[in-house]
Order: structure tokens, then sequence, then C-alpha cells
């Protein structure tokens, strides 16, 4: 025990518009949580809720193993684990010492109740002494840190732009990808919102090979059924860009929510990876993104020395989020 968390305790939450409201309101939550979106995955999922006495004051999300005795998480969930309640109405201390609690009671809590824990925190979590910190004078099981990274991309003066050089993550971007933006314009490659979901599932096919990696029939059945979820309930947007021909040389889509959007899928045609479609995907789609309102780009993780390299260069922040495992 660290703090006196007596008041706190953990419930058992359904995934119903209480869920999803909670989740709409934190800072920390996101459409990777939405119940539509986690429903679509079919998933053994728990939900809780944290209260204080009877004051709901935050919820942890669970996506267990089969027999339900440990937290496994899931590829496609990227951020999932801890959510606080908005706490603005209180003063900085007092907010830092709410969310060690509550973070104190759902650390705690998952403990002790499951065999293994993998939970992935959102980025704007960024005290995790409660989880380190349990157990932490005796010999029993405890969590260990892995830190990962992903970018973040302003958008939010796409709209206003006259040209390139007004907008400040074009002149953050790097000498390769301004030019690579620059061609694409001068080719004049098109990009536009599309509904094809067998177009990208077979981009997306087409992209695993090239990279050496074997098809999975059940992943792309689920990207599927995700893809079909998605663009009925609005939370998603999918793009494609075209050469001055009109042949689609690269397609992605971004799941989007209340607060900003995120880079989910992406896919290529390899015969056209000269065409620029590759940059124009992207970058086209900010200017998209931001005439729909939003202000910033998850790219959706950095972690792997080829993808890293490519979301980095369109200019993004460099942002840790926390791994935890049991």
């Amino acid at each position: 025990m660290i703090d006196n968390v007596s008041k706190y305790s953990m419930q058992k939450a359904c995934l119903d518009n209480k869920w999803d409201d909670f989740v709409k309101s934190s800072d920390n939550g996101t459409a990777f949580i939405y119940s539509e979106y986690l429903n679509s995955l079919e998933l053994n999922i728990q939900p809780y809720f944290c209260y204080k006495k009877q004051e709901l004051m935050g919820a942890a999300l669970c996506i267990l193993s089969e027999n339900g005795e440990s937290v496994i998480g899931h590829k496609y969930v990227i951020y999932d684990g801890l959510i606080y309640r908005n706490l603005d109405y209180l003063n900085n201390s007092q907010k830092i010492s709410e969310e060690f609690k509550i973070q104190q009671c759902v650390a705690d809590f998952l403990m002790k109740k499951y065999t293994s824990i993998n939970l992935k925190l959102h980025p704007s979590i960024k005290d995790i002494r409660p989880f380190s910190w349990c157990n932490y004078d005796s010999k029993e099981s405890k969590y260990s840190v892995d830190v990962r990274y992903t970018s973040y991309v302003s958008i939010s003066d796409f709209l206003k732009a006259n040209k390139l050089e007004d907008i400040k993550t074009y002149n953050n971007s790097s000498v390769a990808r301004r030019q690579e933006i620059r061609y694409a314009l001068k080719k004049q490659v098109k990009t536009k919102e599309t509904k094809d979901i067998e177009q990208f599932v077979l981009f997306y096919q087409k992209t695993m090979l090239r990279q050496g990696v074997s098809v999975d029939n059940d992943n792309i059945s689920n990207i599927r059924k995700i893809l079909n979820v998605l663009t009925r309930s609005e939370l998603c947007l999918m793009m494609e860009s075209s050469n001055n021909q009109n042949k689609t040389g690269s397609m992605a889509v971004f799941l989007l929510d209340n607060k900003r959007a995120y880079y989910l899928f992406g896919a290529s045609d390899p015969d056209m990876r000269n065409q620029h479609t590759g940059t124009s995907i992207l970058w086209d789609s900010f200017h998209l993104l931001s005439k729909y309102g939003y202000e910033e780009v998850d790219l959706e993780g950095i972690n792997s020395p080829y993808r890293g390299w490519f979301k980095l260069s369109f200019g993004g922040s460099c942002t840790p989020y926390f791994h935890l495992k049991k």
C-alpha cells in the first residue's frame, strides 16, 4: 500500500453509452476504446469503472485471454488500460494527487486479479509511479515498463495556408519529404475520400507480400470487418491517392474521435511506388482532416526503423507512451 485508497473501488462496467460518454469526456480516452470499435474486433473484453465512494473517477479497459485469466491486449487497440475522468476543476496539486490514487487503485486491483497483464497507456499519462511502485517492498509480482513512441502531427494551420511555406508542419518536414510533396503537386497526384474496402484489402495484401510478411486470412477478414463497421458508423476516413492517369497507388484509413485523427491502416500498390502517392496519401489527408475540423493526427507508432523514419519525416513530434506488463 502506497497511499490510502480505501475510498476507491473497481466495479465491472459494460460497453454501452455510459462507457462511451466517459471515454469521450476524458483526455486519455480515444476511439480505440469506443464500444463500436471494440465490438467490431469480437474480443473477450472486460471494462471497469473506478469509483471514489459513489463518484466515478476513472476506468480501465482489459482485453482478456479466452479463459479470462490474463490481460493480453490487441494489436489494433493501440491505447487501452487507464482512463481518468476530466479533473480540470482541480488545481494542479489536487489533480496529481487524485490521478495518483485512481492509478493506484487500478494497478493494485489488476495485479491481484490477473495472472499476467499487458496494458498500453495513452501518451497523455506521464506519471506511472503507482504502477512502478506496486508491490514495491515485497517479493510479489511487479509491473515492468516498456517505453514506446508515436508521432503527433499538427494540422491546425493547413486550412488557412495559402502556400506550402505557410504550413509549420511542412517547414518541419525532412528535405526529402518536402521534395516528395512538391513532386506530387507538380505531377498532379489527386487524393479523395473513398469507401472501397475491397480495393484497400487488395492493396494491403500486396503490401504485406512485398514486405515478405505472410498474409493471414483471419487478419484480412478482421480488417474487412473493422472497416465495414467504421465506415457505416462514420468513425473513420478512408482515402485514396491516384496519379494523373487516375490510377490509384496508395490508400489510408484514419480512425476518428472527438479529439484527433489516428492513422490506422495504410497500403499501396507496389507497382506504383515511384508515383508519389505514398506521400500524398498522408499529406493530402491532413488537408482534408483540417477542413473537417481536426487539428492533430496521431500517426500511431514509430516503433520500427522503417515506418518510424517515414512517419517522422512529416515533421511531427516524437512522443513517448508506456507499455506495462506483469
